[in-house]
Order: structure tokens, then sequence, then C-alpha cells
């Protein structure tokens, strides 16, 4: 079970959530400035190629297991009313994000989940994609650290496996220091599984 840092990090989800309410007024065509967008001020942590695709490459078993496990435990997301319940919400006044090399989808955000702790069946946000009939369809999780806490209790950066997570530094795309990574376990990536933005993904 997670342990929820309820003190200093409560002021977090705040921000966030302003971080957030701010980029209502950007629309989904806009550039890569807007809350959210891991490309803005981003480390890129890993060695690895960027055409990362679970369908087109062979991962190790440890991967693999782990994004089964992934996948297992947010199956009852496809229902966003149980998302809801768990404490997945949209941040007031945030929308759809897109770009024009991707989309990414709408962010619901467990500010409770918050933290310094890593739990890799339990992601921080949930991204969903709206249908033609207005239904939201879970295609991808991401997961987000407060890279403070998390350096106080730990040497390396995560790993999802053998992936490393992207280090992302204030103002932009969070006003906190984080380690962050994209999945997309729920709708294919042609770009690969842990890429941010996903071109399969669409805010029209």
């Amino acid at each position: 079970m997670k342990n929820y840092f309820r003190g200093s990090y409560c002021g977090l989800a705040m921000v966030l959530t302003m971080t957030i309410i701010l980029s209502s007024c950007i629309t989904d065509e806009s550039s890569l400035d807007q809350p959210l967008d891991p490309n803005t001020n981003l480390e890129r942590a890993t060695d690895y190629p960027e055409a990362f695709s679970l369908e087109n490459l062979r991962m190790d078993s440890e991967t693999n297991k782990m994004l089964a496990d992934l996948r297992a435990a947010t199956a009852k997301y496809h229902r966003i009313e149980v998302a809801m319940e768990n404490g997945y919400v949209l941040p007031e006044g945030s929308g759809c994000v897109s770009t024009p090399s991707g989309g990414m989808g709408y962010h619901y955000v467990n500010f409770a989940a918050l933290d310094g702790e890593y739990d890799p069946t339990m992601p921080e946000a949930l991204l969903y994609e709206m249908d033609k009939n207005g239904q939201m369809k879970l295609v991808g999780v991401e997961f987000v650290i407060v890279a403070d806490a998390w350096d106080a209790e730990n040497v390396m950066t995560p790993y999802f496996g053998i992936q490393e997570f992207d280090k992302a530094f204030p103002p932009a795309p969070l006003p906190f220091r984080n380690y962050q990574l994209h999945v997309w376990v729920w709708k294919h990536n042609p770009n690969g599984i842990f890429i941010n933005f996903n071109p399969n993904v669409s805010c029209e």
C-alpha cells in the first residue's frame, strides 16, 4: 500500500490543479508549452531507442510481466466511474492534451497519490480518449513521482522494468521536480509503448 505524504505534498496537488487550469485557454493544437506536456524542460533519461514498442520489440521477461500486472490492475478503470470512485478526477479547467506529433488525451489524476512512492501497478494518472459518442475510453497511464521525496530514500531514478523514467523540471510541465513515465497499455503507440505522445490518440 502506498505511503501518502499528506503533509507537505498536499500543497502540490493544489499547485498542479492551478497549473492545469491555466492550460484551459490553450487549444489542443498548441505547442509544447502546455501543462502535463512532458516534452517541455524534459531530460530523456534512457539510452534505449525511441522505437520502444511492445509489438515490435522483444522485451525482457521482467518488463513484460510488469506490463501484464499493470493491465490487470487497471482493467477496472475502463469504467470511468470506477476510476472516479478510486480517487481519479479530471482537474477543473483541464482538457485534452494534443500536439501535431500525437496526443495524450485527458488526464484523470489521483492527487492523493502524488508523492515520493512508486507502485508499478498504481499510476498517478489515467489517460482517456473521448470516442465519437462522447464516451471516455482508457488508453494509457502516467506515473508521476515527486523527485525530492524519492531522492531522499533512493539513489537511482525509478524504472519500469528496463525502462528508466523521464526527469522533468519546473516550471513546466509541473511546478515541482518529478520523475514521470507514460505507458500505453491500452492503445497501441506505433512509436513505442513508453513514448510520451501517441499518434493514435486524438482530441478531435
